[in-house]
């Protein structure tokens, strides 16, 4: 306070200066789903969705981190795709939260494993629509040592109880 002070007094001639400190306040929010330790939880006015969720302790392994609801009064308001946060930095969706808004983690959705010359491969979620394009993206691009024209695809035969093993030429 005294510094403040003596810097606004000291470049402006004449004027007193009078500092009050607020504190900020607190909301009620949800989060329920897949949330690692699901309930209510008290956060600060400036709170997002992301912080909400890393306060909560994260999402389960069988949560969706590309569904991620935000509902308002039973609306879904908002939907939050992690990955645009994780892969892009992208946090225009990080949303600013309100008292009584419930955080909903869905289960996760379609999964798909990548392996071999890829950059960081894992397991990622898709969502519907997305093609072996957006997965390599996901994982980071291609390695230089890549063969595009032997990529293997192993697919779950729930009937068989094995896998279906696919070659395809990815290089067209």
């Amino acid at each position: 306070r005294q510094t403040i002070s003596a810097i606004v007094e000291g470049k402006m001639l004449g004027t007193n200066v009078n500092i009050t400190l607020g504190l900020l306040r607190s909301l009620n929010i949800f989060i329920l789903g897949e949330a690692s330790q699901p309930g209510m939880y008290t956060v600060g006015s400036l709170s997002t969705l992301t912080n909400a969720i890393f306060k909560s302790g994260g999402i389960r392994l069988t949560g969706s981190l590309r569904n991620i609801q935000v509902k308002r009064e039973g609306n879904v308001i908002s939907t939050f795709d992690f990955y645009e946060l994780l892969l892009n930095g992208d946090t225009s969706r990080d949303m600013k939260l309100k008292t009584g808004d419930v955080i909903f983690i869905p289960p996760i959705g379609k999964t798909v494993a990548i392996d071999g010359e890829v950059e960081r491969p894992g397991i990622y979620e898709l969502k519907e629509g997305e093609t072996a394009e957006d997965l390599i993206s996901f994982a980071g691009t291609l390695k230089p040592k890549a063969d595009l024209t032997s990529v293997e695809i192993q697919r779950i035969d729930s009937i068989g109880n094995g896998f279906n093993l696919t070659d395809i030429d990815l290089s067209q």
